[in-house]
């Protein structure tokens, strides 16, 4: 391997450190503008800290205040930076930034264990193309993203024997989140037993006293501060209901199942790919070093213990403070002269023979090559299941999505400042600078998170905006979005559709339906309006089980060019007592073959009322090319449909509430 100045090489990390900062973020900004973000964990954070800075503490969007969700004291220090640059985008420019550091950082950790410049570069170059470091980076933002650099620097200070460096490091990973005070507990016993050959009086310096520190702040964090804030808004604790319904049911069951933990473990392994996609980067190397993997046991089990798949797999923050522990075991088992155990003692003889150096040949395989196979793992990883695709299918196609990013930011430009909304996932937050924002998922589930109690919707906010498109939302595989569905203890939760109308029959709304979107506007001049609209029977007419009945269908013109849009009326008189929402979509055909399906998505989920009619406007036609169409508008109960697709059956024709509806020819021009 040529040899590489250490100036050169430190100039490299951090020119390969601003690289992957520009790219995530790049693509960070390209998701969040094209309204792509798929949880309300952004929306949480900016909601809590844009309400503390007006001295309010509550947290609308998540029903609980800041520290009730989880104890993550590290995001008060974004308060003045928020003050400053009010954008939801700065907690993720943050969050990368500070991720983009962890190469510099492994760079210096290498050298500090006896690797010269390339192979430093090399190594600390794998922490930014392991596929865990893009997903943290890209999944929105989450303050336990930032273990991974916080702890790295707490390593650091280890090697380089800085008391102070090393307790502001162990600070700041413990106000990250509650549960990183039990992966500390772990890295201060397991080294309170490796290096038990030093003075008492180090190991209480470095070690036991940060323990205790770390388990009164977890006894502080579950027993005074989640029970104060959260209030049994959310149940974490029903993550493992399969193992056990309380904590002390869970740690017997251990002792007494164990075949049920080995099956949840089987499960996700097989199923998730988290433990997988940070040892195959490393080439398995951090086997050869355990104690690392024994520290990060705590984390593993919270996660592969849990029903929630998304905590198995690597495309969440879930694998911050695991990777700079397979890291570290990786570096250690391929350091040419020093572990980390011999610097931090102050040792200066060569370690023990590693399994891998053990013999000549092996050692020069290991100075030459290892270091250019590790970076040909992370890239075969990041092409198999690594965020690598994501990355170039965003930059190629933000200026494609330029016309419906633009559509949806004019759509959420009426909706005033100071106003309350409930609104989708992905809208949440351009959003949360507001006192009352409120995630439509909740109202569509019916259920707290991670809860079996009923979710009680806020009274009518001012707007209330849905996305019909939005399959983030409208998820049947997280439960979000069901039919009618019988909770553990017996009790019936209606349809999501049934509960966005009780939400909605609650006030008065004009409407502005257009393409998948609509925006309910809270009014009690609408109330005059109602049952005012022309109804007229047609043969489009139908009735559904609940009585509610079609009138008719119309729509304007039979012809369009660019800049017009189809405008279509629909009549209904609906049932007293409403048990059945259609959900209805605009099939466009040539010479009987499917072009293209438009959304309209649910039928007045509003009225209450007998007389009902609706006025969509179709917009956007996706590149539709000239020509003449026929065109039919299809009914369905969609609750129940995409429900049946997400538990794997594909007969749907039950789910159609009548027979397609013609609606004429139309011609594109």
């Amino acid at each position: 391997m040529k040899a590489l100045a250490a100036q050169t090489a430190h100039k490299i990390v951090i020119a390969l450190a601003a690289a992957f900062f520009a790219v995530v973020t790049w693509t960070s900004w390209a998701r969040w503008a094209n309204f792509e973000y798929r949880t309300f964990d952004l929306a949480y954070y900016v909601q809590a800290i844009w309400q503390l800075i007006h001295g309010r503490f509550e947290v609308s969007v998540e029903h609980v205040p800041l520290l009730g969700n989880h104890v993550e004291p590290i995001v008060f220090l974004f308060v003045p930076l928020f003050a400053l640059f009010r954008h939801p985008m700065l907690f993720v420019f943050v969050q990368n930034a500070l991720l983009a550091t962890m190469a510099p950082v492994g760079y210096r950790m290498a050298r500090r264990l006896g690797c010269d410049p390339l192979r430093s570069l090399l190594i600390g170059a794998l922490l930014l193309l392991t596929p865990a470091a893009g997903y943290m980076a890209l999944h929105e933002f989450h303050p336990e993203a930032l273990t991974a650099p916080f702890l790295l620097l707490l390593l650091d200070a280890r090697l380089a024997r800085s008391l102070g460096r090393h307790w502001l490091w162990f600070a700041a990973v413990l106000a990250c989140k509650e549960n990183m005070a039990l992966l500390l507990a772990a890295y201060c016993v397991v080294n309170l037993i490796v290096e038990r050959a030093r003075g008492w009086a180090e190991l209480r310096r470095w070690y036991l006293w940060p323990l205790l520190v770390a388990l009164v702040w977890f006894v502080l964090c579950s027993k005074v501060i989640t029970p104060t804030f959260n209030s049994g808004s959310i149940d974490y604790v029903t993550l493992y209901d399969r193992l056990g319904n309380s904590g002390g049911e869970i740690l017997r069951r251990a002792i007494t199942q164990p075949q049920l933990f080995g099956r949840a473990l089987l499960q996700s392994l097989t199923h998730g790919n988290l433990v997988w996609a940070l040892l195959l980067p490393f080439l398995g190397l951090p086997l050869l070093r355990p104690r690392w993997l024994v520290m990060a046991t705590p984390i593993l089990l919270q996660h592969l213990l849990s029903w929630r798949s998304s905590e198995w797999n690597i495309y969440f923050h879930y694998a911050a403070p695991l990777l700079p522990l397979f890291w570290m075991a990786m570096v250690e088992a391929i350091a040419p002269r020093k572990t980390s155990s011999d610097v931090s003692s102050g040792l200066e003889g060569h370690a023990p023979p590693s399994p891998i150096n053990g013999s000549r040949r092996r050692g020069a395989l290991q100075v030459n090559y290892l270091p250019w196979l590790l970076i040909a793992a992370c890239v075969v990883a990041q092409a198999w299941l690594g965020p690598a695709g994501t990355i170039s299918s965003e930059a190629t196609s933000y200026l494609s999505k330029r016309s419906e990013r633009e559509r949806k930011n004019s759509f959420i430009a009426q909706i005033p400042a100071r106003a309350s909304v409930v609104a989708p996932l992905p809208y949440l937050s351009h959003l949360a600078m507001r006192e009352k924002l409120y995630s439509l998922h909740y109202i569509l589930k019916g259920l707290k998170t991670l809860s079996h109690a009923s979710y009680e919707p806020p009274p009518p906010t001012d707007y209330v905006l849905i996305d019909y498109n939005d399959d983030a939302t409208f998820d049947a595989g997280a439960g979000y979005y069901h039919p009618a569905m019988q909770t553990k203890d017996g009790r019936v939760i209606p349809s999501s559709d049934r509960l966005l109308h009780e939400f909605l029959k609650q006030a008065y709304w004009t409407t502005d339906e257009q393409n998948e979107r609509c925006l309910f506007h809270n009014d009690p001049l609408a109330a005059s309006t109602i049952g005012s609209g022309a109804i007229f029977a047609g043969d489009q007419a139908f009735q559904l089980t609940d009585g509610s009945q079609l009138f008719g269908m119309a729509q304007t013109g039979d012809g369009l060019s660019r800049g017009q849009e189809l405008n279509v009326q629909i009549m209904w008189k609906l049932a007293e007592e409403r048990t059945v929402f259609p959900w209805m979509l605009l099939r466009i055909s040539k010479k009987g073959r499917p072009i293209i399906t438009f959304t309209k998505g649910l039928c007045a989920p509003e009225a209450f009322h007998r007389i009902t009619t609706e006025q969509w406007h179709l917009t956007s036609w996706n590149g539709l090319p000239a020509g003449t169409y026929s065109m039919e508008a299809l009914f369905i109960d969609n609750a129940k449909r995409v429900w049946m697709q997400a538990n794997g059956q594909v007969e749907l024709q039950s789910t159609f509430l009548s027979p397609p509806i013609p609606l004429g020819n139309i011609t594109v021009k």
